[in-house]
């Protein structure tokens, strides 16, 4: 894994830009390709995922550098979608003796790569090709170029193709260390499988069923992609179990790209059907714990701060309506009288 990611970072560093300065010669071509490679790699050290584009000389008279901006901005959102889809089918977690706050994981899809892009003068994009890669494998930059070939670019008046480079990284990142945060993953999950109790209720028969597998949770705490596995289950009740570990969420933290979260946890199903779930009657001490400080402190507000308990004063009893005095009755078959069948509220006449 080690040595992986070493030549990952390795294969960035060495990219060239001979797109860029195709042609040209001479100490200002050579400063330009350097202050390339260093916008590149100081960008990769300021956060893990990102997108470049890097124009030839002539399509930088083509295009328009801010409309090529929003184009490669466009694309971090299918980039990570093709990291995710790889990372959740690959990722494992390593062989047990590591740090237990921070686990390692074996089979990451992290890398960088550089492609490049041959776009037509009616803005379609004619070919991508793969120049460098440091992924282990073809799945992302594969994913990446079918991405890729689906942008739309200005049209230009040239009539000639021009050719765009694509420089892509990601990253998992660091990944948190702070108090708690094992406690954390561990109340999270067992609350995923608390939700999960219901998958299993009346679809599986009697006995235990342990539950592997991971959840990718994104910056803003949210799992964005996650994968259950056991093969005892149904396929339906393994995608609802899914569902609801789904729902597990951290802390935000903005350091972070993508925070993998391996989860693992138990049902037993008794002989009357009921399900439970490993960990449930720590969860329940927690919750129970929190309500007492809770009410604690509650207690201890309303001691320095005393509110008034006494019931409050009843109201005034509102005043009776005065009633309208009532006209003499008459009777409709009293010769010359007639009914009024107007609007509501007509009166005899």
């Amino acid at each position: 894994m080690a040595s992986r990611r070493a030549h990952a970072w390795l294969a960035i560093a060495l990219l060239g830009l001979g797109c860029r300065n195709r042609g040209t010669e001479g100490p200002g071509a050579e400063q330009t390709q350097l202050q390339a490679e260093a916008t590149i790699r100081k960008a990769i050290r300021q956060s893990p995922e990102g997108f470049i584009f890097l124009p030839s000389k002539r399509a930088e008279r083509v295009y328009e550098l801010p409309r090529l901006n929003e184009i490669a901005q466009s694309m971090r959102q299918p980039a990570a979608a093709c990291f995710l889809g790889e990372a959740v089918k690959t990722m494992r977690l390593a062989a047990p003796g590591g740090d237990e706050d921070a686990p390692a994981y074996e089979g990451v899809p992290d890398g960088q790569a550089k492609l490049r892009m041959r776009v037509g003068a009616d803005g379609k994009v004619l070919r991508v090709e793969t120049l460098e890669t440091g992924f282990e494998g073809e799945s992302v930059p594969e994913c990446i170029a079918e991405e890729l070939s689906r942008r739309r670019f200005p049209e230009n008046q040239t009539g000639t193709a021009h050719y765009i480079d694509v420089v892509y990284w990601v990253s998992l990142g660091p990944q948190p260390r702070t108090d708690g945060h094992a406690e954390r993953i561990r109340r999270e999950q067992v609350e995923a499988g608390v939700r999960a109790k219901k998958c299993l209720q009346g679809r599986v028969g009697v006995g235990a069923y342990t539950i592997e597998g991971l959840n990718l949770v994104a910056s803003n705490g949210a799992t964005v992609a996650n994968r259950v596995e056991q093969k005892g289950l149904p396929d339906e009740v393994r995608q609802c179990v899914a569902t609801a570990f789904r729902s597990l969420r951290l802390l935000a933290d903005d350091s972070t790209f993508i925070r993998p979260v391996g989860v693992r946890t138990q049902f037993v199903v008794a002989d009357d059907g009921v399900v439970s779930v490993e960990d449930e009657d720590w969860l329940r001490l927690v919750e129970l714990e929190e309500r007492a400080r809770r009410d604690a402190l509650r207690a201890e507000r309303d001691a320095v701060n005393p509110v008034d308990t006494l019931p409050p004063e009843p109201l005034p009893e509102p005043l009776p309506e005065a009633v309208p005095e009532q006209a003499p009755q008459a009777d409709p078959g009293e010769a010359g009288l007639r009914l009024d069948i107007g609007p509501r509220g007509g009166t005899l006449r």
